[in-house]
């Protein structure tokens, strides 16, 4: 009986050995990868040329308003008190045009890189999921990002599993 019990454990062994065996786990750099990309090029080209023009426009409202509080400190003493009062309105809506012009530059700026990345992305996870395919890896995880860029979808899900044991719906 007691034979019986370590051959069987023997036998599961190795089985269980043979099935972990058999899946692949790679990595992969996508920062190295993006960067050679010729459509990255380009995309960095044109986020940098947008960058220049909301510079230029940002260095515009800057001067218009350091000229309008250089203004103000030198002559403000010599001013009637209504007009320094209307400068001093006019440099605070300055201030705040900038800071609110920056902000939806930056944002813009954001939303135009997510939209020029998407086809980069699709592309790199495309080939990606084709070489783990083709060399039989069960997970690829990007060493830039921390995530897994690759795994089978119809295996591995433990989701409702663990739904389940939480007695969630």
């Amino acid at each position: 009986m007691k034979k019986s019990g370590v051959v069987i454990l023997l036998s599961f062994l190795v089985f269980t050995g043979k099935i972990f065996a058999q899946q692949k786990y790679g990595h992969i750099n996508s920062n190295d990868i993006l960067v050679v990309m010729p459509e990255y090029k380009q995309l960095n080209s044109t986020l940098d040329n947008r960058k220049k023009q909301y510079a230029a426009q940002l260095q515009n409202m800057y001067k218009d308003y350091q000229q309008k509080t250089k203004e103000v400190n030198e002559y403000g003493a010599a001013m009637m008190e209504a007009v320094r009062e209307e400068r001093l309105k006019e440099i605070d809506s300055l201030q705040q045009g900038i800071s609110g012009f920056q902000e939806a530059a930056d944002a813009e700026i954001q939303k135009m890189q997510l939209k020029l990345m998407k086809p980069l992305n699709d592309k790199y996870l495309k080939i990606v999921k084709g070489v783990a395919k083709e060399n039989g890896y069960a997970y690829i995880f990007d060493l830039a990002s921390g995530a897994v860029v690759y795994y089978p979808e119809n295996s591995g899900d433990v989701t409702d599993l663990v739904k389940k044991k939480m007695g969630l719906n």
